[in-house]
């Protein structure tokens, strides 16, 4: 009888780490913004006369379970040589969704007249509930 108890307690442990398995281990796994949110695309746009120099970049949310706003990138500028101009850091204001992809437009607040390519990295991003 204690027998058949504990085959019947092992099943169901079983049961339940195959049915729930991946939504308790989302739970007690920390989420981490710098690896969730990923740039697909980042394209620089440099001064234009007398248009701001801007950004085209695409965002995807890699995480199962938790939304991302207020995203924050590095910006590195180089001039036509390769040579780094100067590294500054802004904000996305844009709640990505998990699993979704947005592809956003961002001017500068800068005019940087001798920069004419630009990388991003991802620095840091606000998580919030989906």
């Amino acid at each position: 009888m204690i027998g058949r108890r504990i085959a019947l307690a092992l099943l169901v442990v079983v049961l339940a780490i195959r049915n729930y398995g991946d939504t308790l281990s989302s739970w007690l796994q920390n989420t981490d913004n710098r690896h969730d949110v990923v740039i697909t695309k980042s394209e620089f746009r440099p001064d234009l006369g007398d248009v701001k120099p801007a950004w085209i970049i695409g965002l995807k949310n890699e995480s199962d379970s938790t939304s991302y706003e207020q995203i924050e990138l590095e910006a590195t500028y180089k001039d036509q040589e390769g040579n780094v101009l100067e590294v500054d850091t802004f904000v996305v204001k844009q709640k990505v969704l998990p699993g979704n992809e947005k592809l956003i437009a961002s001017t500068d607040t800068k005019s940087r007249p001798r920069a004419t390519t630009g990388t991003l990295r991802v620095v840091g991003a606000k998580s919030v509930t989906p």
